[in-house]
């Protein structure tokens, strides 16, 4: 047996050495199974191509590849080429093309809300795509070509609060740039339960266009008869245009104007002869004394009451630069300066970098001292400014927020929980806690155990702490009393779902000690009789 295995080997390495030497390295292949196109790339590139031939009944679709990321939840269309069936052009007459048509949504780590972004790169429309009765003006303004640099639009929807925030944009080349953004403080789709339909509404707290110039208006004006943009001019013919249409949207019963259109007519006539002298960009935007504006199906059929809950103004700035944070401000901010009791509006301003740019390093010098004051806004500020920055820092400050209150703080202590460890969880909890013993007048009924319990778990009504929430959950338990039972057993299950069992088990040790110590040293049971 010994020489036939030599005899093996010794013909084995022979035929070796004699071939190739690519093949010599040659793995070993394996066959594809199935589970080798089970990813969620795949499937969701097999989604998204799937759909492409329910779009190819309204228009010839072409592209040159396709890029998903599911991680970003993400899907690329690269070297686009659509011919929509058009009734008024011969087959083939009308093409769009684009660099890339990019597609997106939340990333699968943030899910606080739903997102979905649209971005279109280097689109270019022919002449012969526009209706008939528009390409007159279209050809007059001297464009070929449509050609669009870039074009957005993003929408933002938190499940918590229930609003949205959309941006969109436009850049046409040579002519034009369109952006806007509409705030909605939350959307209602309540059902009226005599009819059962639904009655949508929404709650708005701003809205925002701008038409930025870049060459529409001297390609226009080119078309315009003489004199006709005079100042003198614009002083005539704006109020009586608008006033005429007004008129025609208010309805037959209501043609007079209400102030609020009056007021829009005379910012109208003030804004185009600045626009006149300097060519810039105009903006419309609302402006109602108070936010949110409930905008609702009776709205939307009452022009002129709508007009008054608006209130939009018109100008060649957003208002934001003249209602934001001073220049002023800002540097007595930076040379340290500022009044105290402007630090929270001015601090606020910085962070966000709505009213002021955004400069995080300098916010935080300005609501530091109010959040060791215990300022809760400032904390809650701080906490998600700082929640990447020093998570362990911003844990501390969302407990104080929460426990004051701050509805977006509990969420952010939530996803903090996510990645800081045990042990400085409890640690951060402790130092917050401050580590009292409890007090007599803390086991006052079992109720009032019951709702310590709560509240240290919830931390919403005081600071988060397991440590306090298990130990007030395990008195009611032995008191007999079932919603604390669940309150411990819930502690538990979050421990275990993180993967802190062990770790937990040595914190649990002690705090049953403790219950068991104060439950005999302070009899409870006859305590709680009384």
């Amino acid at each position: 047996m010994s020489a036939f295995r030599t005899i093996f080997q010794t013909t084995a390495l022979t035929c070796a050495l004699t071939l190739p030497l690519h093949a010599q390295e040659q793995p070993v292949e394996t066959p594809v199974t199935i589970w080798d196109a089970i990813s969620f790339d795949n499937i969701l590139t097999l989604v998204v191509q799937s759909f492409i031939p329910t779009l190819r009944v309204l228009a010839d679709v072409r592209y040159d590849q396709i890029d998903v990321d599911s991680v970003r939840n993400r899907v690329a269309l690269v070297g686009v080429d659509v011919r929509p069936f058009l009734p008024y052009v011969e087959a083939d007459a009308c093409a769009i093309a684009a660099d890339s048509l990019v597609l997106s949504g939340q990333p699968i780590d943030r899910q606080q809300g739903y997102g979905l972004n649209i971005a279109l790169e280097g689109a270019v429309l022919d002449f012969d795509c526009l209706p008939i009765e528009a390409r007159p003006v279209v050809g007059m303004l001297g464009v070929d070509n449509i050609r669009l640099d870039r074009m957005t639009v993003n929408v933002k929807y938190d499940f918590a609060s229930g609003g949205a925030m959309i941006n969109f944009g436009a850049d046409l080349d040579k002519l034009a740039a369109l952006s806007g953004s509409v705030d909605l403080d939350y959307i209602s789709y309540r059902m009226d339960l005599d009819n059962e339909e639904v009655m949508p509404a929404a709650y708005l707290n701003r809205v925002q266009v701008t038409l930025e110039d870049r060459g529409l208006y001297s390609a226009a004006s080119r078309m315009a008869p003489p004199r006709m943009l005079d100042p003198a001019a614009l002083e005539q013919i704006i109020p009586g245009a608008l006033a005429d249409m007004f008129g025609e949207m208010n309805g037959v019963d209501a043609r007079e104007l209400s102030t609020e259109q009056d007021a829009f007519i005379n910012q109208t006539v003030i804004t185009a002869k600045a626009f006149v002298a300097n060519p810039t960009q105009i903006v419309v935007e609302s402006n109602p004394p108070r936010t949110p504006v409930r905008l609702g199906e009776a709205d939307l059929e009452d022009p002129k009451a709508l007009f008054s809950k608006l209130t939009p103004s018109i100008g060649t700035f957003p208002m934001a630069i003249t209602t934001g944070i001073p220049a002023a401000e800002l540097k007595q901010a930076i040379d340290g300066l500022l009044p105290t009791a402007r630090n929270l509006n001015v601090g606020r301003a910085l962070l966000t970098g709505v009213g002021a740019p955004r400069n995080t390093t300098l916010g935080l010098r300005l609501l530091d001292p109010l959040a060791k004051d215990g300022e809760a806004d400032a904390t809650a500020l701080m906490a998600e400014a700082m929640q990447t920055i020093n998570p362990e820092n911003a844990y501390r400050l969302a407990l104080h927020a929460s426990s004051k209150g701050k509805a977006r703080s509990l969420s952010l202590l939530n996803d903090l929980e996510d990645v800081l460890s045990l042990a400085q969880m409890l640690e951060v909890q402790d130092s917050m806690l401050g580590g009292g013993e409890p007090v007599a007048s803390d086991f006052a009924s079992i109720g009032d155990i019951r709702r310590a319990a709560r509240g240290h778990l919830l931390g919403t009504t005081r600071i988060r702490s397991y440590r306090a929430a298990y130990y007030w959950a395990s008195v009611g338990a032995a008191t007999g009393d079932v919603a604390s039972v669940a309150i411990r057993d819930e502690i538990d299950t979050i421990m275990r779902l993180r993967g802190a069992s062990e770790a937990w088990s040595e914190v649990q040790t002690s705090l049953e000690n403790g219950v068991l110590r104060d439950w005999v040293g302070r009899d409870l049971p006859a305590e709680l009789q009384k």
